[in-house]
């Protein structure tokens, strides 16, 4: 399969990266810099440019099985709301893929973003509320891109995330849909492998699967 990352030289991105490569899948890898990413391989193809960069989005996304959004917003505490760039990506990202007749798009999230499975507990109501509080603009930033992906045409999945900072044990992921349990921590390499095995996993179109560590 041929994967287009964007945000690939984030912390997640690059971690998506290195997992499809182990995969075998072939990468091209949506940076904004010349050597963001510090590491060849035989199946990674880099694109460079900016966000807003029509042509090169495009060129990152003709050739592709599937694309994956590792963007996710700044923390930025400022009780204005500013410009929403992670939006506008995502808004970018779903046209060119509409034009191109792509189908299938997978996308970082927080519970912010709601599912229609959604059932009120701690891990689909606490985010939101922490988000709206201590970060306006980035919860802003996900309620935009839950209207955008929801009004596509696309096959898509967001993979809602909480606290992508726990030290990672290796004992793999699991999901829940917002019905059923789980807890409010996954590490950053666990985001990574679900978000490329989404790629594949066809029973989460049009779902929202909160993945945390088991």
């Amino acid at each position: 399969m041929k994967i287009t990352v964007f945000g690939a030289n984030g912390a997640i991105g690059r971690l998506v990266v290195k997992e499809a490569l182990q995969n075998g899948d072939q990468v091209i890898a949506y940076v904004r810099r010349e050597n963001a990413l510090d590491f060849n391989h035989e199946n990674l193809q880099i694109v460079v440019g900016n966000l807003d960069d029509n042509k090169k989005m495009e060129e990152a996304i003709s050739g592709s099985d599937a694309v994956i959004s590792a963007l996710g917003p700044a923390l930025d505490k400022s009780r204005k709301i500013k410009a929403l760039p992670i939006a506008a990506a995502h808004e970018m990202i779903i046209k060119l893929m509409q034009k191109l007749n792509k189908k299938r798009f997978i996308t970082l999230g927080t519970p912010t973003v709601k599912a229609k499975e959604d059932r009120s507990q701690v891990i689909t109501i606490l985010p939101g509320i922490m988000a709206k509080v201590l970060f306006p603009t980035g919860y802003q930033e996900m309620k935009r891109i839950e209207q955008l992906v929801k009004q596509s045409r696309l096959d898509w999945t967001v993979v809602r995330i909480i606290n992508p900072n726990v030290k990672h044990v290796d004992k793999g992921y699991n999901i829940s849909l917002g019905d059923t349990k789980g807890s409010m921590n996954v590490s950053r390499e666990n985001v990574a492998k679900c978000l490329v095995e989404m790629t594949r996993k066809h029973e989460y179109i049009k779902k929202m699967p909160i993945v945390f560590n088991k």
